[in-house]
C-alpha cells in the first residue's frame, strides 16, 4: 500500500493523490502517523498516510457509521496499572461472568471499584462519584492531579472511559453508556470541538476543497457531525479504523 508524508493529514492525502493520478473517492485512507509540530521547531513529525485504490463498489455505503471507540494509546502509569492490581481484577471478574447473573447495580459498583483501583495504580489521589442521567452514568474524578488523568488531548481519560465501558457491560444487564469527566473537562472539549467543526466549515466554503480533521473518539466525531447535519454549504463523514477514525468535511454536492 503506497505510504505518503505532508505536514498535515490533508496534506499527505492531497500529495498522495496528485502522485497515483486518482480522485479523493477512488481511494481509501489509513493514517500511520499523525504530524507533531514539536517543540521550537525541534522533534517535528510528518503526517504519515496510506493510500490503497478502491475495487469498483458493487452495492457499498458511502458513509460509514461511527462504532465504539477503540482502546486508545494511554500513557506508562496508567499501562502499569491496567498490568497490576486493577488489570488483574478484571481479568479474574471476567473468568467469571459466565457463572453470574446480569445486574445494573453490580456493573456499576465493578466499574466504581475499577476506576479507583487503577487511580490508585497511576499514584493519582481521586475521589469517584457517579450520577445517572436517562441511560447515561457520569462518573465524576476528582483530583488535585487533573492533567495527569486527562492527558495530551483527553487520550488518557478516554483510554480509561473505554475500559471502563467495557467492563460495565460485561456484568450490566442494560446498553447505558459510561462518561467519565474530571472537573468540566468534558464541556469545555466539546466547546472546543463546536468550534473546530464551525472553523471547519468556513474553511471548506472559502477553499471549495475537503478538510480531513485528526483523528478523535465516538463521541466527539458525533459532535462535529451534529453541528454541522444543517449546514447548508458542508456535509460530513467519518473514515478510518478506530483509534484513529476521524471525520471529513467536504463541500455539499448540488
Amino acid at each position: 500500500m503506497p505510504t505518503f508524508q505532508g505536514s498535515t493529514i490533508q496534506k499527505a492525502i492531497e500529495t498522495g493523490l496528485k502522485q497515483l493520478g486518482l480522485p479523493r473517492d477512488a481511494v481509501s485512507v489509513e493514517v500511520v502517523q499523525e504530524n507533531k509540530n514539536g517543540f521550537l521547531g525541534l522533534m517535528r513529525k510528518p503526517a504519515i498516510v496510506n493510500l490503497k485504490p478502491l475495487e469498483p463498489p458493487i452495492d457499498a455505503d458511502p458513509t460509514p457509521s461511527d462504532d465504539p471507540p477503540a482502546k486508545p494509546r494511554a500513557g506508562k502509569k496508567l499501562a502499569t496499572a491496567l498490568t497490576d492490581g486493577a488489570g488483574k481484577k478484571i481479568a479474574s471478574a471476567f473468568n467469571d461472568i459466565t457463572t453470574k447473573k446480569r445486574d445494573n447495580q453490580t456493573a456499576l459498583a465493578m466499574v466504581q471499584s475499577y476506576l479507583e483501583d487503577i487511580t490508585t495504580g497511576m499514584g493519582i489521589d481521586t475521589q469517584v462519584t457517579s450520577e445517572r442521567q436517562g441511560n447515561t452514568v457520569t462518573f465524576q474524578l476528582k483530583t488535585d492531579e487533573e492533567g495527569l488523568l486527562i492527558g495530551k488531548h483527553g487520550k488518557i481519560i478516554n483510554a480509561i472511559q473505554y475500559l471502563a465501558q467495557t467492563e460495565f457491560n460485561h456484568y450490566a444487564k442494560s446498553k447505558w453508556t459510561i462518561m467519565l469527566d474530571v472537573g468540566d473537562y468534558r464541556e469545555r472539549r466539546q466547546a472546543t470541538v463546536t468550534r473546530l467543526a464551525e472553523r471547519t466549515a468556513r474553511e471548506v466554503l472559502a477553499t471549495g476543497k475537503a478538510v480531513y480533521l485528526d483523528p478523535m473518539p465516538s463521541f466527539e466525531r458525533k459532535t462535529i457531525h451534529t453541528t454541522l447535519v444543517d449546514n447548508t454549504y458542508v456535509e460530513t463523514h467519518s473514515e478510518g479504523v478506530d483509534p484513529r477514525r476521524y471525520v471529513v468535511v467536504t463541500p455539499k454536492r448540488p
